[in-house]
């Protein structure tokens, strides 16, 4: 090699402390006879030493070592910089004819240069002193000193180096077995290197009968396949890793090169749990894939609060559902029939029917809905030997997994018509007597679950307090002699109100009862100082109501005597009343209805934060990397007894303290969305609400990839409205547009879209407007019909509850807002909000 050298054209790249030392020795008296002829010298560094030496010596100096490609006759490239890739680079890049010697080689050509030069001097000593025997002995000696030397400084290298990877991998045997995060590690022949105490509980498989053998599979699968971390070791192709895990992985946005995925393990902790894991590639230096880590998070409690989360929120959807439909302005058998219809849909049930108590102490049926081939309402009643009978006599809830075999004529018709299980709710009045049941049938054997029990006694009741309601408005519609009974034991508050002072002039016993006031306490008090005396819409409402009319406002917050809020929806019209015209206004009570819709949107909320949750977890783990890259550097320090700069020390406490502050304000962003709103009107800048929902989806679109555009106008006027409730409506539209361009996608088959998410908010026409814009599947016109609807959802079942637009337009609506949908199949959806500005 040293012959080659001295005959060949070359040029040096890396001209730090190396490279102008070879350099020096290169052009040193010993060389000067014969060396080899430098074409140039390169390095990215304009001040680095050797590059100075070779201007001095007249030699063609570069930044960039492929300007020396140019070079007809250049032979040898020595690349003698410490960057570990730079050799890769090079052998890449260069001409085909031309030898690269790398910084690994250098250095072995280093010693033997020095080698020759030392043998070279000797030899001349060598010559002149061949008479001299004690000489040549001395010189033998020198010789073999200088050779020893070059040994001993060779070994202590390599002690180095292997203490260096011997503490490299304690290193990483200490971060794997103190995470808390299950852990393992394989090599690249597939062989387990480290299996942490958290993996060890986790999967109940201690590590001594794991590491050293390719058994990773063991804790997963009843018999041999690849884990993740195989799979990422293996470069398998995706359609292999489809076959393995389905459409629940994908490519990790964090770790390139990485892999993550969520599934159900039926071997572990006996009846199986889920996990969420992600597995990684470990390369060396020169991009070669070693090993891979594997990391598991047990999600199985998670997996059991959304289910047990979701259902909740089924439950409470169908109760606002059915008391929104007996609260309805239409007729009576109307709403009895939309409730019914209701809770058909919810119990997933094929027929149910309402029986009320005759004078005759018999009971009639009165509604039906579904399959119920029952005879005509009120035609004949359940006979005594029934089994509907005994449960309205006995005012007993009862549930039939199986038909019975007795129950007379009853029984026998429902097995004819092959039903397989019964559910029997009474209903009772006020007084708490029975006068009536419920009953719902299915053709699915124990269909109806006791974890129902309660929800059905709700529906029961409410629908008891309906019929009972209508029966004491049929009461006053035959007889006007029975006015005042009526009028005070209207279950909800009713008052006569001056048409032009809205003074209250009289009221029913309810609303002295409801409100906790004296007749004389609310006599010529004003209807408005029941509630908030200054709010516009109830004062504008009540001046341009015309006698033809009524007006209904909903969700208003009233005061009972001593302070306490509750909310009520209030219905006022013209009447006649001892000869003058008046006003007539009730008052039902909805708190109950607006607590319930307060919980569905916190449900609601709920589930947001759990779809999020990976973005939150990189939120908060980034600046928690980077508190730990500063704790882990002063441990270092500290391990080797070194003195941290005062500079280094500052800059990394203020990483410090700035993390933690960008920590927190996440933590207290998540924990202010999660806290549960209330129906309150503030003044709001619209923009702040859309801003914040990035705080927490942002990291979605990332992982998404999915390119966001702001085009927020600062001017526009505020709204009044609540901040929590605004950023809930953002969220729902945002999370759809999501699934909407991530659908598109995969309709496309691997084909390039562009997947954009753009908001804009503007002032028009005196209202202040935003649009949410997406590139995503787009909706026909039959799904914009029913986009409002609950339960409504075109997502594969278990992916969504049909309820984030529905509670969007209701959220919009209790702030008088509007929402339009603009929407093309195949091309994407607009949707529009605009809200009155403040003091309009």
């Amino acid at each position: 090699m040293i012959d080659s050298l001295f005959e060949r054209k070359i040029a040096i790249v890396g001209a730090g402390k190396f490279g102008n030392v070879f350099l020096k020795f290169l052009y040193s008296d010993d060389f000067r006879r014969k060396r080899p002829e430098i074409l140039g010298v390169a390095d990215k560094d304009e001040n680095a030493m050797g590059l100075q030496m070779a201007k001095a010596l007249g030699i063609y100096t570069t930044l960039d070592y492929r300007d020396f490609y140019k070079f007809d006759d250049l032979e040898m490239i020595l690349e003698l910089s410490n960057n570990p890739t730079l050799a890769d680079k090079i052998r890449k890049s260069k001409p085909s004819g031309v030898e690269l010697v790398d910084h690994f080689d250098s250095r072995t050509l280093w010693d033997r240069l020095m080698v020759q030069q030392f043998k070279e001097k000797r030899l001349d000593e060598f010559d002149a002193r061949t008479r001299d025997p004690e000489a040549v002995r001395r010189l033998l000696d020198s010789m073999t000193d200088h050779f020893a030397s070059i040994i001993k400084e060779r070994n202590d290298r390599s002690r180095v180096v292997e203490k260096e990877l011997f503490e490299q991998e304690r290193a990483m045997q200490q971060i794997v077995q103190g995470s808390t995060i299950p852990t393992f590690v394989i090599d690249q022949h597939h062989i387990v290197t480290h299996w942490n105490k958290a993996m060890e509980r986790l999967t109940d498989l201690p590590a001594k009968d794991v590491v050293g053998t390719s058994r990773q599979w063991m804790p997963f699968y009843a018999k041999e396949r690849p884990t993740m971390a195989d799979v990422i070791l293996d470069q398998i192709d995706p359609c292999e890793i489809e076959k393995l895990y389905g459409a629940r992985w994908n490519q990790s946005a964090l770790i390139e090169g990485a892999y993550q995925a969520e599934q159900f393990f039926s071997n572990l902790g006996g009846q199986g749990k889920w996990c969420f894991f992600t597995a990684a590639p470990i390369k060396a230096p020169d991009g070669k894939i070693i090993g891979a880590i594997e990391t598991l998070w047990d999600k199985t409690e998670d997996r059991r609060a959304q289910e047990e989360q979701e259902r909740h929120t089924r439950e409470l959807s169908v109760l606002v559902a059915i008391y929104t439909a007996l609260s309805a302005p239409m007729q009576f058998s109307d709403r009895i029939a939309n409730a019914l219809q209701e809770l058909l849909e919810y119990m997933d049930a094929d027929a149910v029917c309402v029986y009320m108590i005759g004078n005759d102490g018999l009971f009639y049926m009165k509604f039906k809905a579904g399959l119920c081939s029952d005879s005509c309402p009120g035609e004949h009643p359940a006979s005594m030997d029934s089994m509907l009978y005994r449960v309205g006599v006995s005012d007993k809830f009862t549930i039939y997994g199986k038909l019975p075999d007795e129950g007379g004529e009853e029984m026998c018709r429902l097995h004819e018509e092959r039903f397989k299980s019964l559910a029997y709710v009474p209903i009772s009045n006020k007084e708490n007597n029975p006068f009536g049941v419920i009953r719902i049938a299915s053709k699915k054997p124990a269909h109806f679950s006791s974890k129902k029990k309660d929800i059905l006694e709700l529906v029961g009741n409410r629908i008891g307090v309906a019929i009972e309601n209508a029966m004491l408005q049929e009461q006053y519609i035959r007889s006007d002699e029975k006015y005042r009974t009526l009028f005070n034991n209207d279950p909800n508050p009713i008052f006569i109100i001056d048409c032009n002072t809205y003074e209250i002039m009289d009221m029913n016993q309810r609303a002295m009862d409801f409100y906790g006031y004296e007749a004389h306490e609310l006599y010529e008090t004003s209807l408005l100082e029941l509630g908030d005396p200054d709010d516009q819409e109830v004062i504008n409402g009540l001046k341009n109501l015309s006698r033809k009319h009524s007006i209904l406002f909903s969700k208003k917050r009233h005061y009972k005597k001593g302070g306490q809020p509750f909310f009520v929806n209030i219905n006022v019209s013209y009447a006649e009343y001892g000869g003058a015209n008046v006003l007539i206004a009730t008052t039902t009570d909805i708190t109950e209805s607006v607590q319930k819709e307060t919980q569905l949107i916190q449900a609601s909320k709920m589930t947001t934060l759990g779809v999020m949750a990976a973005g939150m977890a990189h939120e908060i783990n980034q600046p928690l990397n980077v508190i730990q890259i500063c704790a882990d550097f002063f441990l270092k320090m500290i391990k080797k007894g070194a003195t941290i700069p005062e500079d280094d020390l500052k800059s990394m406490a203020k990483d410090i303290v700035e993390n933690v502050d960008r920590a927190a304000k996440v933590i207290k962003h998540v924990r202010d969305f999660a806290r549960q709103s209330e129906v309150v009107r503030h003044k709001l800048f619209i923009n702040e609400p859309i801003e914040d929902v990035f705080k927490v989806l942002g990291h979605q679109l990332k992982v998404h990839q999915i390119d966001l555009s702001l085009e927020l106008d600062e001017n526009v006027p505020p709204i009044m409205a609540d901040h929590n409730r605004i950023e809930q409506i953002f969220i729902n539209l945002v999370t759809n547009a999501i699934d909407a361009m991530d659908e598109r996608e995969a309709r496309q088959e691997g084909e390039k879209t562009q997947k954009l998410l753009t908001i804009k908010s503007f002032t028009e026409k005196g209202r202040v407007a935003v649009t949410v814009s997406d590139t995503g599947t787009g909706m026909s016109d039959l799904v914009k019909e029913k986009l409002f609807e609950p339960f409504f959802t075109t997502k594969k079942t278990g992916k969504g509850t049909g309820l984030g637009v529905s509670i969007s337009y209701g959220i919009v609506k209790d702030y008088e807002g509007d929402i339009e949908i603009e929407s093309t199949v195949g091309v994407g959806t607009t949707f529009k909000i605009t809200f009155p500005a403040a003091g309009e």
